[in-house]
């Protein structure tokens, strides 16, 4: 017997529109499915919306029930006023957000109660030169929602100014912790808040973050990844001691890309340029790394042929590479690769 699109049943058809725009819906289905309409009228339908483009907004947006967004992706200013009627949203990422604080204000529906991820791109339009804690106010927002496991943290290319996370959180006495699993910050977030955002996040497993640390301070051994399965760091001034304790303060870390560049003091970097120094770390403290990622900077004086080569023959059992960084202007090396740990059949 030959099946059709047409002799699928009505449940089966729904769940294949659950994985579609409702744009592509539209315009791939609305002359196969006579009853398509009638369909998202009643809201049996799931829609994922990734627009705000005006033919939406006219001709599909007043026939259809709010509730039944359950993904919203818009990627244009200015925001449609109904995008705060979208009570059963799952899934929202804004880009060129100019208050986020006012899309975070706790009303009736909104943020939505079921709303599980969330990327912000914000557009920082404060005075220059005057300190801004937007990014930090958010983000203590963000993680008091109650359902809310993913949460990306950007900045808008047409921010007027850098969107940074440099104080501590701080949260309500009633609040004891997050649901966050997985949190990207591409924005730069200095350890006092990351430090915060450890203490309220047991569950989190997957973490993104852009800091920086001064070759003079002591780093903190308290700053413990308890649950981290992965972890990628984009550091500027890497030394082997902070290295030591990322490793050692997370025992269950399977993936680590690290994006660093390293310590100008001689005894910040000569140690990571051994790989029984990677080795022994990986083997006492993350039993379980799979993955190790590294693109790191070095800015070496010497750069003599033979000095490379050995350095090279060295990490051959890493996969990594070390060489000049043709793509900056300064005299600097990099080191790259990505190393596999096999796994052994008990």
């Amino acid at each position: 017997m030959v099946t059709t699109f047409h002799d699928l049943c009505l449940d089966v058809i729904i769940g294949i529109f659950s994985y579609f725009n409702i744009q592509e819906i539209f315009y791939s289905f609305c002359l196969l499915i006579p009853c398509l309409p009638s369909l998202l009228v009643h809201g049996r339908v799931p829609l994922h919306v990734r627009s705000n483009n005006s033919y939406f907004i006219r001709w599909i947006l007043p026939h259809i029930k709010l509730a039944q967004v359950v993904s919203l992706h818009v990627q244009s200013r200015p925001y449609n006023p109904s995008i705060f009627k979208f009570s059963g949203l799952r899934s929202l990422v804004l880009r060129d957000v100019d208050d986020p604080l006012l899309l975070l204000e706790r009303t009736n529906d909104w943020p939505p109660y079921y709303l599980e991820h969330l990327s912000l791109y914000i557009r920082n339009q404060d005075i220059p030169n005057k300190p801004s804690h937007i990014g930090t106010r958010v983000l203590e927002r963000v993680l008091q929602l109650p359902r809310l496991k993913y949460f990306e943290l950007h900045e808008s290319k047409s921010s007027l100014k850098m969107v940074q996370l440099f104080d501590q959180l701080n949260f309500p006495l009633k609040f004891q912790s997050s649901n966050i699993q997985s949190l990207i910050l591409t924005v730069y977030c200095n350890w006092k808040t990351l430090e915060t955002i450890i203490d309220y996040s047991p569950n989190l497993r997957h973490l993104q973050i852009h800091s920086s640390f001064n070759y003079t301070d002591k780093f903190s051994s308290q700053f413990y990844f308890p649950s981290i399965r992965k972890l990628y760091l984009l550091l500027d001034g890497l030394q082997t001691d902070i290295l030591t304790q990322l490793f050692r303060n997370a025992p269950y870390l399977r993936y680590l890309k690290l994006k660093c560049s390293v310590s100008p003091v001689k005894q910040a970097y000569i140690q990571l340029l051994q790989s029984d120094t990677w080795i022994q770390l990986i083997d006492t403290y993350t039993p379980q790394l799979r993955i190790l990622d590294v693109d790191i900077q070095f800015g070496l004086d010497d750069d003599k042929e033979r000095r490379i080569e050995m350095i090279n023959e060295d990490f051959r059992c890493l996969n990594f590479k070390f060489d000049f960084d043709s793509e900056n202007r300064y005299q600097s090396w990099k080191m790259t690769g990505i190393f596999h740990r096999k796994i052994h059949n008990q």
